[in-house]
């Protein structure tokens, strides 16, 4: 690595004089990247970028959390002036393709049943956004709004509560008639016979909450050659890359990912959500395809998960702690996304950085007819 250095936009540049690069970080200034773009207004978002003969993206939800889809009616919508294509569950491959990180367990529409408030069941592109905004309110769509559903930890839990997820799509899955995705286990020594002589127990909790980055949630793509291009704000790319060529069985030298600026992420934008649906927009089409959520959109897009943690901690008299018990459940929404390993990474680390003889960590990770977190 001598005399080499990588850029921040991803190139590796030599020093000026060729030497050696100097090790003397601590006590310098850092170098701000990107300060001049964005005060100045020069730094472009995926939201400035324009493209060619783009045809504007809008989706069409329902207004309820879970409900069976029964049929859906485009042929008002694809009337409308300038209207292109109208795309359902029906237009895709056949079982709807699934995707995530983790578990492939997220359609591309919804499938049958909608899980959460805002999921798509269809989407409509035309030459101009308020002709998508017209067509996409003219998609009829006819369903059944279902009673009941998981709204908390406590349904969550209860097994009397209707399953979020199809046992179907958790094959091998021994917690798959449940609404628990996937349970974790930390700890070390025996919390039922550690002794203490003083015990504080609490259970603490805070609800979903939304990233509420400045700039939203943006995707494009365009048929590209034998292959597809795809625009985003996501913060991991190369994930995005590998998804999407698995999802059109591509190779991955096929498929070409723009990542700009996001705009601000805090997470929220780190993995695919409806690039897979563009790219089979593009592909159907054989244009460009664009969509940038509203404020609202994003809310309905993506959260961060809500959680209930019970701690019980074991005290010795001289102040030192002889215990810690924690039962932590997190309510991550209707698709597992990157929210397990969440899960994971929250609790493992529970007891801080304290000497403690003996802990148990329990950790949930449950689905709810929530926005995915």
């Amino acid at each position: 690595m001598c005399g080499i250095r990588t850029d921040h936009q991803g190139g590796a540049r030599r020093r000026r004089n060729g030497g050696p690069m100097s090790a003397n970080v601590v006590g310098s200034s850092p170098r701000r990247v990107g300060g001049i773009g964005r005060v100045t207004g020069a730094q472009e978002y995926l939201a400035d970028i324009r493209l060619a003969n783009v045809l504007h993206v809008k989706l069409v939800r329902l207004d309820c959390a879970r409900a069976r889809i029964l049929s859906i009616d485009g042929i008002a919508a694809m009337r409308v002036r300038g209207v292109r294509l109208v795309i359902t569950a029906a237009d895709l491959p056949q079982p709807v393709p699934r995707f995530g990180p983790k578990f492939r367990d997220r359609p591309i529409l919804a499938v049958g049943e909608t899980k959460y408030h805002g999921e798509p069941v269809a989407a409509v592109a035309a030459e101009t956004r308020d002709a998508a905004e017209e067509a996409a309110r003219l998609v009829h769509v006819e369903y059944e709004v279902l009673d009941g559903g998981v709204f908390g930890v406590a349904g969550a839990l209860d097994p009397a509560s209707p399953l979020v997820q199809d046992p179907a799509i958790r094959p091998n899955d021994p917690l798959a008639g449940t609404n628990t995705l996937h349970e974790h286990d930390f700890g070390w020594g025996d919390v039922d016979v550690a002794p203490a002589d003083l015990i504080v127990e609490n259970t603490y909790s805070f609800p979903m909450v939304t990233h509420f980055t400045i700039e939203p949630h943006g995707f494009m793509a365009a048929p590209d050659g034998d292959g597809i291009a795809m625009w985003s704000s996501i913060q991991h790319p190369y994930l995005l890359q590998k998804t999407i060529a698995e999802l059109l069985d591509l190779p991955l030298a096929k498929v070409r990912v723009f990542a700009p600026d996001p705009g601000g992420g805090f997470g929220g934008k780190q993995i695919p959500k409806y690039e897979p649906l563009l790219a089979f927009m593009a592909l159907r089409t054989g244009r460009p395809v664009r969509l940038v959520l509203t404020l609202a959109e994003t809310f309905q897009a993506v959260r961060r998960a809500a959680t209930e943690v019970r701690f019980r901690t074991g005290f010795l008299s001289d102040g030192t702690m002889a215990f810690q018990d924690v039962e932590a459940n997190f309510l991550i929404g209707a698709y597992a996304d990157i929210a397990d390993r969440v899960v994971a990474k929250a609790s493992y680390l529970a007891c801080g950085p304290y000497r403690v003889p003996a802990v148990r960590i329990k950790a949930r990770t449950l689905l709810s007819h929530t926005t995915p977190s």
